[in-house]
């Protein structure tokens, strides 16, 4: 009788140090999971960043149109992921308000295909805001460029 006893509580000891092993190895995995994760979530933000302040620089010597800036860069901003992500419609509203303006405004092939007339009111809108909008935009882009080239 204590001979079965001693092969059930070895069995027993067999099957959890098997089931610990296949645990601690499935956390393992996990752990190692989330730091490819990671990894790329930072490659991308990295990525994503550089491209901002690229755009942000361009906007600021005038290399960029205001409008195409702020379509580009709200986008980026949009795919941005960080742990402490500020609000952009509050932190960059006049860019947030050259995006709302334009972000409906066909592109390439699709204004192409739109009646020329259709194509200058839309070019009289957008320039318009671009004008009213300026200052207020190169200080948002002022505001970006110091968050992202001065990382906390």
């Amino acid at each position: 009788m204590t001979f079965n006893w001693i092969l059930a509580t070895l069995a027993a000891v067999l099957i959890l140090g098997g089931l610990s092993f296949y645990l601690g190895r499935l956390l393992w995995l996990i752990k190692q999971q989330k730091l490819k994760q990671q990894q790329v979530v930072e490659a991308k933000n990295a990525n994503l960043t550089e491209s901002i302040v690229l755009i942000a620089k361009a906007m600021r010597e005038g290399q960029c149109e205001l409008s195409e800036g702020a379509l580009r860069l709200w986008v980026l901003l949009d795919h941005l992921q960080l742990p402490e992500k500020p609000d952009a419609v509050q932190a960059y509203p006049a860019l947030f308000k050259m995006y709302d303006i334009v972000k409906d405004m066909p592109t390439h092939q699709a204004r192409k295909e739109r009646d020329k007339k259709e194509i200058r009111h839309l070019d009289h809108i957008r320039e318009q805001a671009e004008i009213d909008l300026k200052t207020d935009i190169l200080a948002d882009v002022h505001k970006l460029l110091a968050f992202f080239q001065n990382p906390k």
